[in-house]
């Protein structure tokens, strides 16, 4: 609902109106209630203290204000809510020191198990052919071939194939299952 802008201002101006016209009563509304009550105090005169020749005043000591300086932080000796015990604590023992072996040197590296699985193999006339698995991955190489630029098969015979590891070069030996 759209109201004219001209009402609009109208309406603010009769409800502010209105909004001074209910402080100004109620300010009223309170000062006869307090009048009605006796709710006015009148001021009661104090008694007059004597002043006391200077002589009859004890004079108090300076304050000392280093004792109102705060020391130094300390760390806290634990867990804020951890367990307490109220036990002495156990006496400090002198540590024994101790004697550590030297380590024995690490092992030389060795190369890793091979990942390849026999298949099988093709031999004609003098060239032979195997065929590996890698995974999901087959692999058809012959002697002098590199697999992988990791692997060299070296030689490959009815028992076995010979495989090294060039990043070691340490050969290693898949076995067929022929006997």
């Amino acid at each position: 609902m759209r109201v004219n802008p001209k009402l609009r201002v109208a309406l603010l101006i009769g409800a502010f109106a209105l909004t001074l016209g209910a402080v100004y009563w109620a300010d009223k509304l309170t000062d006869m209630t307090e009048a009605s009550a006796g709710a006015v105090a009148e001021a009661v005169p104090r008694a007059k203290t004597e002043s006391k020749p200077a002589a009859t005043m004890q004079k108090a000591p300076p304050l000392d204000l280093n004792k109102l300086r705060r020391g130094p932080l300390a760390e806290p000796d634990g867990e804020a809510f951890g367990p307490r015990s109220f036990k002495p604590p156990p006496p400090k023992v002198a540590p024994t020191p101790v004697v550590v072996a030297a380590a024995p040197p690490p092992p030389p590296p060795q190369a890793p198990p091979l990942p390849f699985s026999y298949i099988g193999r093709l031999a004609e006339d003098r060239n032979t052919t195997v065929f590996l698995t890698q995974g999901e991955r087959n692999i058809i190489a012959k002697p002098g071939d590199v697999i992988d630029n990791t692997y060299k098969v070296e030689e490959v015979n009815d028992t076995t194939v010979v495989l090294t590891y060039l990043p070691l070069s340490q050969r290693q030996t898949l076995s067929t299952g022929a006997q």
